[in-house]
């Protein structure tokens, strides 16, 4: 996004100019003869009535400024309470919907205080609820298309139906049959009713032309409650309308981007056959014409690396201490093993690939003599006991004990000459000779 920044700023900039050139030539000779004409009634109203001096006037038109910007009336006997139940629920919904018309507005210090928090808590919440609509309407096209699938109507057909169904329900009830009820109760012109009707919608609220205000009409109950229910169905239709119009630009684009690569280098690469993949699927069952793709952004990055990490699972064939938790929540590599571990495994397979024979007789000796040969290894694993270690290393040692005819046993006299009960055992080592490095 960061390279197409630069040509997106330059784009807006030059619309804008262009817009404002435009609007200065259409707009600025009315202007000008606004002006003169209002000079002109000055002049003609302190000439029809020489006992008015021109002070005074100016001081009945302030009055009548500051009055119109309150709110009140200024022509006519009808003054209409533009802060009454209903012109208050309109006015708290142009808030929320962000068009705020303009023609009606808080004065007061706590009434102005009040809009700016109503409107933090209040924007947001209609945002969701709109978005909420539009995912309504288009959940009507999926099922339309699925009962046209279901009928045997093409893919292609059925997303040209939808979408020929979206533009002109929303053309129609949105943007070009209202003119004509503002044109019957309003009293305006098709044209004044649609640039209303585009105005209202795209929440831009100028209030040059409101629906329901004029003091001087006798409008119908509901109209009003109607107006509203239009105005929120509308802006949902045109924000689903918004994000399609942008998705059809952005996919022409890629068309034609791909289109000027293939031009470019048609002379320089040969084409390669384009092999007809099988269709696995099959034919699709629901077409979504909002079904738009999103671009990664830091959001869905942090989602993304939120959902491998709850992947992530421990091994269950690994005993572990209680002190050793860790493991459940990482992924430990298995390293190499240390150097007296590596001997160690060098040892008990000796051990394991020597066969020999051990009567039941002397298995009671047996047993004394391995234990012997097990304290020198495992003295130091004693300190550990809580440590971390894997247990599948040193499972399945098996132990050969010499046969009984191999060993020689010397008694050891006790110093006063009394019987002792320790006994020295001296293993004759035929066929099991172990390496000296190993050893040591």
């Amino acid at each position: 996004m960061a390279d197409k920044g630069p040509f997106l700023t330059s784009c807006i900039i030059f619309y804008l100019s262009i817009g404002a050139a435009i609007f200065q030539i259409l707009e600025e000779p009315n202007w000008k003869s606004a002006r003169d004409k209002y000079r002109l009634q000055k002049e003609s109203i302190l000439k029809k009535y020489p006992c008015l001096a021109k002070e005074d006037l100016e001081e009945i038109l302030e009055i009548v400024s500051e009055a119109a910007g309150q709110g009140v009336t200024i022509t006519g006997d009808i003054h209409r309470n533009t802060w009454d139940w209903a012109n208050s629920v309109i006015f708290a919904s142009t808030i929320v919907t962000t068009i705020g018309f303009g023609n009606v507005a808080p004065k007061t210090k706590g009434g102005r205080v009040f809009c700016i928090l109503y409107g933090l808590c209040g924007i947001p919440l209609c945002l969701v609820w709109i978005s909420k609509l539009g995912s309504f309407f288009g959940d009507r096209a999926k099922r339309l298309s699925q009962v046209l699938i279901s009928k045997g109507v093409s893919v292609k057909k059925v997303q040209l139906i939808c979408t020929a169904l979206f533009l002109l329900w929303g053309l129609l009830a949105h943007l070009l049959l209202p003119p004509l009820v503002f044109m019957s109760l309003e009293g305006w012109s098709y044209l004044e009713g649609l640039y209303f009707s585009f105005i209202t919608l795209t929440t831009v609220g100028f209030g040059d032309y409101v629906a329901g205000v004029n003091p001087n009409i006798e409008y119908p109950r509901l109209y009003r409650v109607f107006a509203e229910l239009w105005i929120y169905m509308g802006l949902a239709w045109l924000s689903l309308f918004f994000s399609w119009n942008v998705n059809m630009v952005v996919e022409a684009h890629k068309v034609l981007k791909k289109r000027r690569h293939k031009h470019r280098h048609f002379y320089d690469e040969e084409p390669q056959p384009v092999e007809d993949k099988p269709n696995s699927d099959g034919k699709p069952t629901v077409i979504d014409i909002f079904d738009f793709p999103k671009d990664e952004d830091y959001s869905t990055v942090i989602k993304e690396i939120g959902a491998t990490a709850n992947k992530i699972k421990a091994a269950d064939n690994i005993n572990r201490s209680k002190s050793c938790s860790d493991i459940l929540t990482t992924n430990i590599q298995t390293l190499d093993h240390s150097p007296r571990h590596r001997r160690l495994i060098s040892i008990s397979e000796v051990f394991m690939n020597a066969k020999g024979v051990v009567n039941k007789d002397d298995q009671k000796e047996g047993s004394s003599v391995m234990q012997e040969s097990n304290r020198g290894v495992t003295a130091d694993d004693e300190e550990n006991k809580d440590s971390c270690s894997f247990d599948s290393e040193t499972h399945g040692i098996v132990f050969i004990a010499p046969i009984k005819d191999a060993t020689e046993e010397e008694s050891v006299q006790h110093p006063d000459g009394g019987d002792t009960r320790f006994t020295i055992s001296k293993v004759v080592e035929e066929d099991l000779l172990i390496e000296k490095d190993e050893k040591g």
